[in-house]
C-alpha cells in the first residue's frame, strides 16, 4: 500500500513537471509565468511530503533489507541522488512566483532543465529500478 502512494506521487509529479517545462523559449516562460508558478507551487509541497517519505522512511528500511540486491540499490540511489531535495529547494525559492520567472526567464529555462532533469531522472530510475525490488 505505501508504495501506491508513492507511485501515486509519481504520477502527480510527472503531470506538474509537464506544466513547467511547457515553455521552451523565454518569452514562453515569460508569457506561461502564472500557470507555471502555480505548477511549481504544487510540484514543491508534494516533492517535500515524497522525498521525505523517501529519503526518512523507504531508503533507511531498505537499507536493513536482508536482500543485499535491494540494500545495495537503496544505498546507490541514496548516495547518488540524495541531494536532490536541497537542490530542489534551492531552485523553488529562485523561481516560486510569476515576477521571479518574468525577471529571469532565460535563467528559469536553464535551472529547470538541470533540477527537472535530476528529478525525472530519479523518478525513472525508482519507477524502473527500485520500486520493482519492493514489489517482489
Amino acid at each position: 500500500m505505501y508504495l501506491e502512494i508513492l507511485k501515486d506521487h509519481h504520477a502527480g509529479i510527472y503531470e506538474l513537471i509537464d506544466t513547467i517545462t511547457c515553455a521552451r523559449t523565454a518569452s514562453e516562460a515569460t508569457q506561461q509565468a502564472d500557470a507555471i508558478a502555480r505548477a511549481l507551487s504544487r510540484l514543491a509541497g508534494l516533492i517535500s511530503i515524497h522525498l521525505a517519505a523517501e529519503d526518512k522512511f523507504l531508503y533507511p528500511n531498505l537499507k536493513k533489507s536482508d536482500i543485499e540486491k535491494v540494500r545495495d540499490t537503496a544505498t546507490q540511489f541514496d548516495e547518488e541522488m540524495g541531494h536532490l531535495a536541497d537542490t530542489f529547494k534551492a531552485y523553488k525559492e529562485a523561481f516560486m512566483t510569476p515576477t521571479k520567472i518574468k525577471n529571469a526567464p532565460a535563467d528559469f529555462l536553464q535551472e529547470t532543465q538541470q533540477v527537472i532533469g535530476a528529478l525525472l531522472k530519479r523518478l525513472h530510475r525508482e519507477d524502473n529500478e527500485l520500486y520493482p525490488l519492493v514489489e517482489e
